[in-house]
């Protein structure tokens, strides 16, 4: 059952909800109409997700939103209101919202699209903390291996590199994760060069000459060598075996070394030969199970292998054969007395043999161990040398490894986003079966194979620049285009790609992430449409009103003349009145109808301001603009908005002589000044300067100027003083402009 909160402000709609909602025993819904309440308590934790509604008295769902994900964390969160501006979809989705929800008149159709959508954020955040914990249970598995252990992708690059590999090499992983040629190397032969596990990608025979031996071993490369680097240049000799990588569908995608250091190992072989007695001390307290073998009876052991048998003496091993402690099979069904004496046999022939073998213990309980199977010589007897490690956890933590890696591909192929992964060529390395199912292609059509979805051509310039964007400083990029679809059909899609670089900066691959958004795009196309039908259908409305006013406004006239009586004629006298302020708040509702209507451009400040200038008598009055290269985003009645500045220094300054208008830089946003020498204006008006119909006038300027800047969430302020002129700070945020030169403002002054 999910768990939901829904906070709003209308009581009854809270509680319809909670009916329509919980009647399909899926969802037991929280009601309550104060988001601050909330905020104060920890069993926001407890829910699944949260409704809420845009506009509330006391915190808007938006600050809301922001607050949940601040104090709470990532915990789904769908805005559900009757709000249909575009800036505040795009408010709720860029601070995190996971859906967006206008409230309609079918409560039915209404309820069950919201309930499926709260299915679907639960779900795709379960899938992401679910990917998350696949990943991380995947770094820890190979970096608490007790074998030094890293791994490279097909294209040389480091994708592993646990703890044992920084304690044996000195190199961190956080300075190796993603370095490519052969870096690797370094620490063992002092220069990049390829090794063992290079082998695995690709036949060299330069790279065998390097090592004594190599041994094969089905799919697998077994050596060991001497690195007299290792250890602080005190040298180590070190057995390794490498082995690739392959995803769930079988691809290879990697190769991985395991190493171990048998410093020890060797050492001990070496005083052996040169001493009994020292090799007998060494033979008893090695941490691995030694059994001495002739032909293939077992002669003599150490403590070590008594204990990893599970046996109660020495006697219980001695006298028995390799084969009397195996099972009948090893693993892929080969027989454990045929593949025994295929070792021993080799090993008898001075040919030294490292493999996995499964033993089975005096319980009956098998294990996996490393053997490796040598000769030498004990006063003057040839006999074999078994060395025996349990691997038992090491081959648990693979298994689990290799269950994490199909976990995290059944995530990503369950994902309803479109998925993919491509080299800058077009050639797709990756792609997950819903971006397959979109294009009608199955995964073989795709993978591996240059696919580039049509595009119509007016947006192929779009596309190129968007991935030309892309850098090492700002690896990702976001856009939306068209794609025509194999049916046809026009389709909107949503991307958000992110570039990989190689070591010099080159992309590499890209990675995409991407949503099919028609029916958004369909719905906002109808959203303007319904504006500009209630644009006209407000046009002609206030025509006739209009036409109307103008009619009463004759008969007043009319009455005023042929009336003597004083007492009508101040009763006329305020009808006038009413009838000019009710002239002013249509010709304000003219203006304010544009704002927000068209969709907001880049403009040059300084041609608007002149523009501005130009439609006025500012004979009188000097104007300098000290920039000229500053463009700002904003709705394209910008000129409106410096045309009343302009307007109300001239009218209101009373003695303006001088307007200037400069800019500066204050962090990461821009100021525009504007400000005159008039008389400035009084600290009790400031109060409501920016309130709709406070004033000399009808009171509608300075209110349609912050209607128009907040579309862009731009600001504006009066900061000057009373009796020294007006000044009004206009404040830009972030992204919202910009230099069309290499020249900028100053940084917190007024100056150009």
């Amino acid at each position: 059952m999910y768990k939901v909160l829904y906070v709003d402000d209308e009581p009854v709609l809270l509680e319809i909800a909670k009916i329509f909602l919980e009647k399909s025993k899926e969802f037991s819904i929280d009601i309550t109409t104060s988001a601050n309440e909330v905020l104060k308590s920890d069993k926001i934790k407890a829910y699944d997700a949260i409704i809420s509604d845009y506009q509330m008295p006391g915190m808007d769902g938006i600050t809301f939103l922001k607050n949940v994900h601040t104090e709470f964390g990532d915990i789904p969160f769908i805005l559900f209101t009757g709000k249909g501006r575009e800036d505040v979809v795009i408010a709720a989705l860029n601070n995190g919202a996971d859906y967006y929800l206008n409230k309609g008149t079918d409560p039915r159709a209404q309820f069950d699209e919201l309930a499926q959508n709260i299915k679907r954020v639960v779900k795709r955040r379960q899938a992401r903390e679910a990917i998350k914990n696949s990943e991380r249970r995947l770094s820890d598995l190979i970096n608490f291996l007790p074998d030094p252990t890293f791994a490279i992708d097909v294209d040389g690059k480091v994708t592993a590199w646990n703890k044992a590999m920084e304690t044996l090499t000195g190199v961190q992983k956080s300075t190796i994760i993603g370095e490519s040629d052969y870096i690797y190397a370094l620490p063992f032969f002092g220069k990049k060069q390829p090794m063992l596990i290079d082998l695995i990608l690709h036949e060299n025979r330069e790279i065998e000459k390097q090592y004594p031996f190599i041994q094969h071993k089905d799919d697998k490369l077994i050596s060991e060598m001497y690195f007299p680097t290792l250890h602080e240049r005190k040298g180590a000799w070190l057995w390794f075996i490498a082995s690739p990588l392959y995803d769930a569908s079988g691809k290879r995608t990697g190769a991985i070394q395991v190493l171990r250091d048998i410093s020890e190992n060797k050492r001990a072989e070496q005083e052996l030969k040169e001493s009994e007695e020292h090799y007998r001390s060494l033979f008893e307290h090695a941490p691995d199970a030694i059994l001495l073998l002739e032909d293939s009876m077992f002669i003599s052991c150490n403590s070590r292998a008594v204990e990893l048998f599970g046996c109660l003496s020495k006697e219980e091993i001695l006298e028995r054969s390799f084969i009397d402690i195996s099972p009948l099979m090893q693993p892929g069904r080969v027989s454990s007395e045929e593949k025994g004496l295929e070792k021993i046999s080799a090993a008898q022939r001075g040919i030294p043999q490292s493999f996995e073998w499964l033993f089975t213990r005096q319980d009956g309980t098998p294990f996996y161990t490393d053997v490796t199977l040598s000769q030498l010589t004990i006063e003057g007897k040839r006999l074999l040398q078994a060395i025996v490690r349990d691997i038992s956890k090491r081959k648990e933590a693979e298994e689990k490894l290799r269950n994490s890696e199909q976990t995290y591909r059944d995530v990503v192929e369950n994902e309803t986003e479109l998925i993919s992964r491509f080299l800058p060529d077009g050639t797709h390395i990756f792609a997950n079966q819903a971006y397959c199912r979109y294009f009608n292609k199955s995964c073989d059509d795709i993978i591996g194979k240059k696919f580039f979805p049509r595009i119509p051509q007016e947006e192929h310039r779009l596309i190129r620049d968007h991935f030309a964007s892309m850098t090492r400083d700002h690896p990702s990029a976001s856009h939306t285009h068209r794609i025509i679809m194999p049916d046809g059909s026009m389709r909107w899609q949503r991307w958000s790609d992110r570039a990989i670089f190689d070591n010099n900066g080159k992309i590499v691959e890209y990675q995409s992430v991407g949503w099919d958004i028609t029916e958004t795009r369909q719905m906002e196309e109808a959203l303007a449409l319904a504006c500009q039908k209630m644009n006209l259908l407000s046009s002609i409305t206030r025509h006739d009103i209009l036409n109307q006013l103008t009619v009463l406004s004759g008969y007043l006239a009319l009455s005023e003349e042929f009336t003597t009586d004083e007492k009508l004629l101040s009763f006329i006298k305020k009808e006038e009145i009413a009838t000019e302020r009710i002239n002013q708040q249509i010709a304000f509702t003219k203006e304010y109808q544009d704002i927000g209507v068209h969709t907001p451009q880049w403009q040059n400040v300084h041609d608007v301001i002149v523009n501005a200038a130009n439609l006025l008598d500012l004979s009188p009055v000097t104007v300098n603009i000290a920039f000229t290269n500053i463009e700002v985003y904003a709705d394209p009645l910008l000129g409106k908005v410096f045309y009343n500045l302009l307007e109300n220094a001239v009218r209101h300054g009373e003695k303006t002589t001088t307007i200037q208008f400069s800019s500066c830089l204050s962090g990461p946003r821009l100021t525009i000044i504007c400000e005159d020498n008039g008389v400035g204006i009084d600290s009790e008006i400031k109060k409501h300067l920016f309130e709709r119909g406070y004033g000399k006038n009808h009171g509608y300027g300075l209110f349609l100027i912050r209607e128009i800047l907040a579309i862009t969430k731009i600001t504006i302020d009066e900061c000057g003083e009373s009796g020294r002129g007006a000044r009004f700070e206009i404040t830009i945020p972030k992204d919202m402009y910009r230099f069309t030169g290499t020249r900028k403002p100053d940084q917190g002054t007024g100056a150009p």
